[in-house]
């Protein structure tokens, strides 16, 4: 136990320490099951077991001993396979591990506590009993409530992640039914998604496909943004904010008689684009480094369609990347807002008349989505189209949009708004 606890310990600190994305260090070096369920275990958890952790001390102990503490937390209220006392008599042999031997007396003491059910949470009445009972900011909570109301502020803060991958099959490369015998073959458990992709583990035979550039990791909720746009092949297509660059491949699958511009603002960010569109052999983007909030005169009135999936706040996303907490808050809301104005107006004078826009977030507020489309509304150029890549989904929930949709976060998808306009 004590490996796993040291494996979860060395990721955490990064993402506590130094806003290191979980994903990104789990990509890394070889981290056991166990350590990977602890890390997602303690993320999805932070609001719960800090709570918990408050109660039990009178002083917030310094980084590293929290860290601790909060895998000793976790572990001891859901590990049930694991015997209490190894649990916590880990946690201290792995304090000694890290250099905080000194520790190991307290961390004993709390998780111990622990172990015994000696610590408090908030009842019902509590204005923090949403916020602890689903780990979750008290701030997020209540503008869930403000914006959606109890009920579906509820539904979004119960929901939970499958911890499967979703797949969308390199249509140039394979197909469906050629990855899903592949799948069969290495006895791997999978289903067909909604949007056309596969719900599967990312085992090391998903791994090799991905490699061989075969299958992606693509976001059912990411794959709809594209199906609304419906782009038509042949024709002019600017994906502006496009890194890491998997909608702008997907869209020039789809379209292999256009070239699909793909701008980004950073050369870093640039060459993961030329990255992706390396490993899934596309010959067809064209990766532009840009401003999106500065006018490019030379596009004014060039594209048939224009995808704008804008920087955001990405609170849509915490059932993958539970992090997300850790690394936004309320106040980037409003201030990407901004940011998010400029490029849509940009991106609108790109259109031709006739053309469609979409635009999307991966996030839950409106004044990241539904303010931000109606800054472009208002200027009688745009009228909202029915989006009908939509009306399969959620059992058919959402058949009756009038040009623009919010999908809440569940199961495979991420919580994403959509909205498609047509220049008149």
């Amino acid at each position: 136990m004590k490996k796993h606890i040291l494996g979860a310990y060395r990721i955490l600190s990064g993402v506590y320490a130094d806003g290191t994305y979980s994903n990104m260090a789990l990509n890394g070096d070889s981290v056991t099951d166990m350590s990977t369920k602890l890390v997602y275990g303690v993320l999805e958890n932070d609001v719960k077991t800090e709570y918990i952790i408050n109660s039990l001390v009178d002083k917030k102990p310094q980084r590293a001993v929290s860290v601790l503490l909060k895998i000793g937390v976790y572990a001891l209220l859901n590990l049930t396979d694991v015997p209490q006392f190894a649990i916590v008599s880990e946690c201290v042999e792995a304090a000694k591990s890290i250099g905080k031997g000194g520790a190991g007396g307290f961390i004993n003491a709390v998780l111990k506590k622990v172990a015994r059910g000696e610590y408090k949470l908030p009842d019902e009445s509590s204005e923090d009993y949403l916020s602890v009972t689903y780990s979750k900011p008290r701030w997020f909570v209540d503008k869930l409530i403000a914006q959606y109301g109890r009920k579906t502020a509820v539904e979004i803060l119960s929901a939970q992640s499958e911890h499967l991958e979703h797949i969308r099959v390199n249509g140039r490369l394979s197909s469906v039914g050629e990855v899903t015998k592949k799948l069969e073959r290495a006895k791997e458990s999978y289903t067909l998604s909604e949007v056309g992709g596969i719900i599967a583990r990312g085992t090391d035979s998903v791994k090799r496909m991905f490699d061989d550039g075969l299958v992606t990791y693509q976001s059912p909720s990411s794959m709809l943004a594209v199906q609304a746009l419906a782009p038509k092949d042949g024709s002019q297509i600017l994906d502006l904010c496009s890194a890491p660059g998997g909608k702008a491949v997907y869209i020039s699958e789809l379209c292999p008689h256009s070239t699909v511009y793909a701008g980004e603002l950073h050369p870093h960010r640039i060459s993961l684009i030329q990255k992706y569109k390396n490993r899934m052999h596309v010959p067809n983007v064209k990766a532009v480094q840009l401003d999106a909030t500065k006018l490019k005169d030379e596009w004014v009135e060039k594209f048939d369609f224009v995808l704008v999936d804008a920087p955001c706040s990405c609170f849509g996303t915490f059932l993958k990347h539970p992090d997300v907490f850790l690394s936004r808050g309320e106040g980037d809301i409003l201030s990407l807002q901004a940011t998010q104005k400029l490029i849509l107006a940009n991106a609108a004078k790109y259109l031709k008349r006739g053309g469609v826009l979409v635009y999307s977030t991966c996030t839950l507020f409106e004044e990241e989505n539904g303010e931000v489309v109606d800054s472009l509304l208002s200027s009688d150029k745009f009228r909202l189209e029915h989006i009908s890549a939509v009306d399969k989904i959620d059992g058919g929930k959402h058949k009756d949009n009038d040009g623009r949709v919010q999908i809440l976060p569940h199961g495979e998808y991420d919580g994403f708004y959509i909205a498609r306009l047509m220049k008149e």
